[in-house]
């Protein structure tokens, strides 16, 4: 809610009807509470370190009466309208709005089917709050995608410093070059990324960003305690989308 609030130009100067209708906007949005009472309000103003309106009692029977909210034996909600308009304004972030745009827009630039599938299930995962899978199948993407750039732009400087870079692991390995998409299993994701880096494929900054964001697949993909939140998966997104499968077409 602070995150939100600082992100509104002139919510300081907003008259106390206003925040109440904003806050019992977010009780439900944010909270997921079909009621709410005069009690959450306050706790709203507390939590935001605001001064509350001496007579919220009587600013709330005013808002019932222009039927801005409703009220029944459970408590008060919103009214549908005005809970909409509110929606509509502040129900994403600027971030939100901002992947979600970069996504829909990825499909005429992403032509490989299996890469659209990935996409498709990035997108559906990440709108449906499901953020541990929307970092897995972006990360799937984004590795599908930068292995069909390998064949096609650099795939006889990539064989030939795979020896180089993992002797022990080549002479080991079933095949002794890529020659395909699929024979790319015959090393970790890591390796790829260091090879890659290692023959010039890609730049340091850009290893780094693979290299981050893998890790932080394997946290997502693995069971573990650690929570993954929605502002964690949209930065996830925006990093690899931007930094990688744009630049690598």
């Amino acid at each position: 809610m602070e995150q939100l609030v600082n992100s509104i130009a002139g919510f300081d100067q907003w008259t106390h009807a206003e925040k109440i209708r904003f806050f019992a906007w977010s009780l439900h949005s944010k909270d997921r509470k079909e009621r709410f009472s005069v009690s959450d309000l306050r706790s709203r103003y507390e939590a935001l370190n605001l001064s509350q309106p001496g007579n919220i009692h009587q600013l709330v029977a005013q808002l019932v009466q222009q039927r801005d909210l409703l009220k029944d034996s459970n408590g008060y909600r919103l009214e549908k309208g005005v809970r909409d308009s509110y929606e509509e304004r502040y129900g994403q972030r600027p971030i939100t709005v901002q992947v979600d745009k970069l996504l829909a827009e990825l499909p005429a630039k992403v032509p490989d089917l299996a890469e659209r599938a990935f996409l498709d299930e990035a997108i559906r995962c990440l709108r449906c709050g499901a953020f541990r899978a929307a970092i897995v199948m972006t990360w799937n993407l984004t590795f599908d995608h930068f292995c069909l750039f390998i064949l096609k732009n650099h795939l006889a400087a990539f064989n030939a410093q795979w020896p180089l870079s993992f002797s022990k692991e080549h002479q080991k390995a079933t095949i002794q070059a890529i020659g395909k998409r699929e024979e790319f299993a015959e090393l970790k994701e890591s390796q790829v990324i260091q090879i890659c880096r290692s023959a010039g494929i890609i730049t340091g900054d850009i290893a780094k960003v693979l290299t981050e964001k893998l890790a932080k697949r394997n946290s997502a993909a693995h069971p573990s305690d650690v929570v993954v939140t929605q502002v964690q998966a949209e930065a996830f997104v925006d990093d690899l989308v931007r930094n990688v499968v744009l630049r690598f077409t």
